[in-house]
């Protein structure tokens, strides 16, 4: 079986660790305005993701580390491209698919997904970190944007057997 490529190369300069923040709509602010700043989504891409999340929660409680997946329509990205954001401080995102429920968040995973060819792609690749938990604590307790990037490169590109 051929494996397809997501196309798109991690970038280091969408980390961010630690990641002072004080709600999730700070945390789509500071991290959405770095992606708007180097042209990956449009100028509305920040409100967007507010709007989805408001709709489609996107918090994920794994083991003990609460991640966040927010994303928006392709039509408000330019580029694919994966932000992270490790967060200093726990910060409370409503849980995925629930009508109620909180998790506090450690790691933001923010998606531009230009095309929906690459979205299933990208979800599945975030999926499979999200279901290693040693690789998730590694994530949130790395202290330099430099070792997030190295075990983020090493997960995304890892080849599937």
């Amino acid at each position: 079986m051929i494996e397809e490529k997501i196309l798109f190369k991690l970038q280091e300069e969408l980390i961010r660790i630690p990641l002072i923040a004080s709600s999730k709509q700070d945390v789509f602010e500071q991290m959405g305005s770095v992606l708007i700043e180097k042209g990956y989504v449009k100028p509305n891409y920040i409100d967007a993701l507010n709007e989805r999340e408001e709709d489609y929660p996107t918090g994920i409680l794994v083991g003990d580390i609460g991640v966040a997946i927010p994303h928006t329509d392709a039509k408000y990205v330019n580029k694919t491209a994966i932000s992270v954001g490790v967060l200093d401080k726990s910060i409370p995102f409503e849980l995925m698919g629930c009508d109620e429920g909180i998790v506090d968040v450690d790691i933001v995973f923010m998606l531009t997904v230009s095309d929906s060819n690459n979205h299933l792609l990208i979800l599945q690749k975030i999926m499979s970190i999200l279901s290693k938990q040693e690789i998730l604590r590694s994530i949130k307790n790395s202290k330099s944007t430099s070792e997030v990037f190295k075990i983020l490169n090493k997960q995304l590109n890892e080849e599937e057997m």
